[in-house]
This record gives structure tokens, sequence and C-alpha cells, in this order.
């Protein structure tokens, strides 16, 4: 039987399985927030039945971002919380 499925524990983070899901940089938030689009978009990932999803790039401050508008800010936590 493949690894692939098996759990992993990586520190103190336990994982159902070794299949992780890479950071995909789309570039849709608004002015650094993020929208409905990444609720369905990452959600569909989330129920994928990968054992960790990373998400896409997130800048700390305006200075940060990527050189685009379109990227998510970590003070977008609120908005998360929110959908």
């Amino acid at each position: 039987m493949s690894r692939l499925f098996t759990p992993w524990q990586l520190g103190s983070l336990s994982l159902p399985n070794r299949i992780v899901v890479a950071p995909m940089c789309q570039y849709s938030a608004e002015e650094g927030c993020a929208t409905e689009w990444h609720l369905v978009h990452l959600g569909h990932l989330a129920l994928s039945g990968a054992g960790l999803l990373i998400v896409e790039a997130t800048a700390v401050s305006p200075e940060g971002r990527l050189p685009t508008w379109a990227c998510i800010r970590t003070r977008t936590r609120t908005r998360w919380r929110a959908c």
C-alpha cells in the first residue's frame, strides 16, 4: 500500500494523509480582501480530502504584496470569519 494515504505527523501538526495542495496565486482579492470567490475556491479544495491545504501568498502589509493589488492581506482574517 502507498504511504501517500497514511497519517503523517509534522511537528505538532497531525495530518490524515500526505497529500498537500500547494499554494496558488490566483490574484483575485479585492484591494487585499478575500472574496466569496476565495470561499468557494478554497472550500472545494478543503473538501478534496487532501491532508493539508496551503493558501496563496499573503502579505502582512501593502508594501509586502506581490506587484498586484489582488493579493490577500493578513488583516482580512475578520472577513474570513464573517463568511
